[in-house]
């Protein structure tokens, strides 16, 4: 027999607490107490530093997307817990004027209804491979207390890349574009120009973004700017070449 949903929605929270004691806080299972409230009070805590807090929930997110694959006849017909609690997380977000959003499961700084819109599009309407490059272009940015920018930048470029070999075949951007244009597809020359300039900041031995060896002093370090806009960017790029293509 089901159980009622309430009932089952309790049963399912105290598995959440008991992944977070042990998973994320490594504390052993034989002391773990269904009556001790884990996450309440480790977001409580003052003592906790703050992006501590923000794994946490960061985890306990992924842990529910987990659970809802494992369960999809129970959550389909209750609709999705996932959506729900990142949904209610950036309300409040916004509302506390927190300046961190939920995208694609990763808590990141970025605010913007356009940006956040322009990135989740692509991952939702792109193949598995770009969506991969994408997600860690997130997962380094999100990263705290400070994201790997470089390597943000390099997996957005990367998706970039992705997409230019599945429907052209070529490796680099600048052939990937002449090989639509070839095609009858045409780029404004300025607009082209932008994007070939892009990829090759990001190929530049000063920078160390594609490869770190060549940056042995380390005097180059991106910025979470830099890479957000880049990520912003090679995600809105992904879109335009799909929509001219």
């Amino acid at each position: 027999t089901a159980l009622p949903i309430y009932t089952e929605g309790v049963r399912e929270y105290k598995k959440l607490e008991k992944y977070l004691w042990i998973y994320f806080l490594n504390n052993r299972e034989a002391c773990f107490s269904y009556r001790y409230p884990v996450a309440t009070k480790f977001l409580e805590d003052d003592d906790e530093l703050w992006f501590k807090k923000l794994d946490l929930v960061e985890e306990a997110i992924k842990y529910l997307s987990d659970r809802e694959s494992q369960l999809k006849d129970f959550y389909r017909a209750k609709g999705s817990v996932v959506e729900a609690f990142i949904t209610i997380l950036n309300s409040h977000f916004k509302r506390l004027n927190f300046a961190y959003r939920v995208v694609n499961k990763e808590i990141v700084e970025i605010t913007s209804k356009e940006e956040i819109a322009t990135i989740e599009n692509t991952l939702e309407d792109s193949t598995d491979n770009i969506r991969m490059h994408l997600s860690k272009a997130l997962e380094h940015y999100a990263k705290r207390p400070e994201g790997d920018y470089s390597n943000s930048i390099k997996e957005s470029i990367s998706a970039v890349e992705a997409y230019c070999r599945e429907k052209t075949g070529e490796s680099t951007l600048g052939k990937a574009l002449n090989n639509l244009e070839n095609k009858g597809i045409l780029f404004p020359k300025t607009l082209k120009s932008a994007f070939e300039k892009l990829y090759e900041y990001t190929n530049q031995k000063e920078t160390g973004i594609r490869h770190a060896l060549m940056d042995q002093d380390g005097t180059y370090v991106p910025s979470g700017d830099e890479a957000l806009f880049m990520l912003v960017s090679c995600s809105a790029f992904i879109n335009y070449l799909r929509k001219k293509a």
